[in-house]
C-alpha cells in the first residue's frame, strides 16, 4: 500500500505498486488497467498522482495512455526499434497538440524528435519506441 509518511513520492509509489502486478502478470498485457477514478479511490490518491504514475510507467514503456479507451498494458512486440543514423541525435521532447493527434498521445507524453543535420528527420511516441545507433 501507500506510505504517505514515507521519503518516496506518493506517485512513485503508486507507480511501483503498478508495475509490480504489470511484471507479476496480475494485469496481463493487451488488458486495461483500472481507471484514474478507479485508482485514485482503491489507493486514496489525488488525480495529479495517478496522472504522474501513469506517466512514469508509459516513459518506461509498460503502458500506452489511448485517448476514450484508458490506459493498456503494452505487448512486448507492440514496442518498434528504430535505428538512429550516424550523425543524428534523438531528443526526448514533449508531444505538442499535432504529434499527440497524429500519435493517439496523452497530454504530458512525449515524443523521439531525431534530427540530422538541422532538420527534423523523424519523430516517434517515446513510450513505444526503443531507439539503437548506428
Amino acid at each position: 500500500m501507500i506510505d504517505f509518511g514515507a521519503e518516496r513520492a506518493v506517485y512513485q509509489q503508486l507507480a511501483d505498486l503498478l508495475r509490480t502486478s504489470i511484471e507479476a502478470g496480475e494485469i496481463p498485457p493487451g488488458s486495461l488497467l483500472p481507471s484514474s477514478k478507479r485508482l485514485e479511490q482503491t489507493y486514496g490518491v489525488s488525480r495529479e498522482t495517478v496522472r504522474r504514475a501513469l506517466a512514469v510507467l508509459r516513459g518506461e514503456g509498460l503502458v500506452v495512455t489511448e485517448s476514450g479507451y484508458g490506459t493498456r498494458v503494452l505487448v512486448a512486440e507492440e514496442r518498434r526499434r528504430v535505428t538512429v543514423p550516424r550523425g543524428a541525435t534523438a531528443v526526448s521532447v514533449p508531444a505538442s497538440r499535432e504529434q499527440r493527434d497524429r500519435f493517439g498521445l496523452a497530454v504530458g507524453e512525449h515524443v523521439l524528435v531525431v534530427s540530422l543535420g538541422g532538420r527534423v528527420v523523424a519523430e516517434h511516441p517515446a513510450s513505444t519506441t526503443e531507439l539503437s545507433f548506428r
